[in-house]
């Protein structure tokens, strides 16, 4: 059995007389792809609005990664690595695609006066001594050294064959070479940070199928594009867990399966956990590893797919008898 990184125990939930979640528990094991499937009024936007700290429970506990997350506010869970998406992307609709990823990117120093000062060189004892420890510049400057002994000590004839611009060329790349760990010393912290971010952006966009729309801005993408980079943006915090909240409504079918597809992809490349809210069974049920079926705020069935739509009582509740 795989180790658990959700854990709900009695979660209940009541809006005045509507009691929403009634004693909800259920365990979601880590890198795998998980459903909750229910009629509509069952909880299941509920029980998600409470695990990701829309709301906060009237009583029971979460777990995540083995921490009490309950009651915790949406930027803690953030920062704990649990992040969302919505049933109705909200992008920045004027920003492209990449920028909307960037957007998303935690901790970064320019988002601070002081951390924006700060320069790599004292950012820690290793980039410290960087600059003294750099031998191979050091190795460089030898060899090039030796190199132009060669020349000088040569026949009249072959240092005549040397243009002066050629040691002009030759001590200027020996400078470059001698002065970049100096350079790297005093680049700025929010500067590295930048181009790392974007690196990190660009592999997100290539794992989702978007490097090709980088650049367009978001309001020209196709509903399920529009998704996709919702899901980059939820990548972007480093997220061990998603919540997904109907990925695929409102998505032509050829698309709906190109988005499962990529979340199996993220699952075993990055090793995350999803766990979405979907009503498109024909699509999600090919895709997923764990079902839980909810009704009238109780999981009344759980497990694999194949056998959870066959429980008479999930017939019943959901399928209409």
């Amino acid at each position: 059995m795989a180790p658990i990184i959700l854990s709900i125990r009695d979660v209940a939930k009541a809006f005045g007389n509507l009691r929403a979640l009634d004693g909800v528990s259920l365990d979601v094991e880590e890198r795998k792809v998980v459903i909750l499937i229910g009629p509509n009024g069952s909880g299941k936007t509920t029980l998600i609005n409470v695990i990701s700290g829309l709301y906060k429970p009237d009583s029971g506990r979460i777990l995540f990664q083995k921490r009490d997350a309950t009651g915790l506010a949406p930027f803690k869970l953030y920062d704990m690595g649990l992040a969302r998406t919505f049933q109705i992307p909200a992008l920045f609709w004027k920003l492209t695609v990449l920028e909307n990823l960037l957007v998303a990117e935690k901790g970064n120093p320019g988002e601070s006066f002081f951390k924006s000062l700060k320069i790599v060189g004292l950012r820690s004892w290793n980039d410290f001594f960087r600059p003294w420890r750099d031998t191979a510049s050091g190795w460089k400057m030898i060899r090039g050294l030796a190199r132009v002994k060669v020349r000088i000590q040569g026949s009249p004839a072959r240092r005549t064959k040397i243009h002066v611009k050629d040691y002009i060329k030759f001590f200027w790349s020996l400078g470059k070479a001698t002065l970049k760990p100096w350079k790297d010393f005093f680049t700025p912290a929010w500067q590295e940070n930048e181009m790392q971010t974007a690196a990190k952006a660009a592999r997100i966009l290539r794992l989702l199928g978007l490097s090709r729309v980088w650049d367009q801005p978001a309001y020209l993408l196709s509903g399920g594009q529009m998704k996709l980079v919702e899901i980059g943006r939820a990548l972007m915090s480093d997220a061990k867990l998603l919540l997904l909240d109907e990925p695929v409504s409102g998505v032509n079918p050829t698309l709906a399966h190109e988005i499962f597809s990529r979340l199996l992809t993220l699952r075993d490349e990055l090793g995350l956990t999803f766990f979405i809210v979907e009503h498109r069974l024909d699509v999600a049920l090919q895709y997923v590893d764990q079902m839980f079926v909810m009704a009238l705020g109780k999981v009344i069935a759980s497990g694999l797919p194949k056998e959870v739509v066959k429980d008479k009582r999930v017939i019943e509740a959901y399928l209409g008898g």
